[in-house]
Formats: structure tokens, sequence, C-alpha cells
């Protein structure tokens, strides 16, 4: 006797999958694109996430290499319809500005503009994570945000770690907002085995490790 044959699909099952299916988007600068790797940390996460939640999830990213905190607000903020069908976002920003802070420190020899920049990334990143609490506000599915705080690639400059360190710290605040929670990376300033042969970019090693702790942080209310 033949093996009876399953139905195919019909428009409302079809239908059923896709509402089923989570939307991951992936927000940031070159540790977004994956810059100093072959994976990144992004496909890694999702597919992490995808078997921790049992369901497929369709990635979207919003990203661009060399972008600073307020290019990528505003490239946020261009695709709100995106960041509304999310249920998991994930963001990186702020590293290209400490960058060019440091870049004026090494042609000025003055870090007075240091903590201009770190006001000024801390404030970016707070007036984005507002942007997407309003965008979310009337969701009907839950929705998690992950924001990467920063490492230092340059460790062997002790204001730029210290600063950094206050930076980092300051981030928690951003937890007040509705299911956001700091993923820690600065384990990354610890060894030049996790970055890539420019000294800058996470290698293979390194963004596993972010994907790793991104993963830690949860999927609560997933």
């Amino acid at each position: 006797m033949m093996a009876a044959v399953p139905p195919f699909p019909t428009v409302h099952t079809l239908k059923k999958r896709r509402e089923a299916m989570y939307v991951y988007v992936a927000i940031g600068d070159s540790l977004v694109t994956g810059v100093g790797s072959t994976n990144g940390f992004v496909v890694p996460y999702r597919n992490m996430a995808s078997r921790r939640l049992g369901q497929p999830i369709q990635l979207i990213k919003l990203a661009r290499n060399g972008l600073t905190c307020e290019q990528i607000s505003s490239l946020t903020f261009r695709h709100s319809k995106q960041i509304e069908r999310a249920n998991i976002i994930t963001i990186t920003a702020g590293g290209n500005n400490f960058l060019t802070a440091l870049r004026q420190t090494s042609r000025t020899g003055t870090v007075d503009h240091l903590p201009k920049t770190t006001a000024g990334v801390y404030a970016c990143l707070h007036h984005l994570i507002r942007h997407i609490t309003y965008v979310k506000q009337h969701a009907r599915t839950p929705y998690i945000v992950r924001v990467f705080n920063l490492y230092n690639p340059l460790p062997n400059i002790p204001v730029l770690q210290s600063h950094l360190f206050r930076f980092n710290q300051s981030l928690y605040t951003l937890e007040r907002y509705p299911n956001v929670r700091i993923v820690d990376i600065s384990f990354l300033s610890n060894g030049v085995h996790y970055l890539a042969k420019d000294g800058i970019h996470p290698n293979n090693r390194g963004y596993e490790k972010m994907a790793e702790a991104v993963y830690q942080t949860g999927f609560h209310p997933l």
C-alpha cells in the first residue's frame, strides 16, 4: 500500500508559516557587515537564535562600513517599517566616533575632545532607543533590543581606555527601556587573538564570541 502523500500547503498554511517567522534587524556599522572575518556575528547569532526559538528567522541588515552613531540613527529612522516588524534588534554603534576622536588625538596631542565624543555617542544611542521604543509601542508581537557596548582595540592608550570604561558603564541606563539589554564585548580589548590583521575589527573567533555574548542575554519575552 502506498504511503499517504502529504497535502500540498494551502495559502492559509503558507500565511501561518510566514506569520510564525521571526524577523531580526541588525543595525550598525562594520561589525554588522562582518569586516575582518568570513562570517561576522550576525549570521551565527541568527542561527543560534533560530535553534533556541524553534522558528526560522528572517535577517535584515541596516548597516554600512564606517558609519557613525548619528548616521546609523538616521539610517534606522528611514527604515522604521523594518523596525516595526522586528522581533529581534541588535545595535552596534559608536565605535567609529571614538576612532575619529582617536585620530584627532594623534594629530593634536590633546584629549580634550574625548568627553564630548563620549557624551555625543551616549545621547545618540538614547535617541535611537527612544525612537525604536516609540515605533514599537503598539507592537502586537514581542520584541527584544540588544545594544553592544564598545571595546578598545588600542589598550595601550590608557586615557581612551578610561573614557570607554565610563561610557560602557553609562550604557546600562538604556536598560530602563522595554526589553533592552546591554551586550558586553569589552573582552575583545584583552587580546590580539580576538582581532583581525587590521588590529581594529574582530577576527572569526572574536565575532563568534560576540554571537555567544548576545545569545547569553536571553530571549525573554519572545
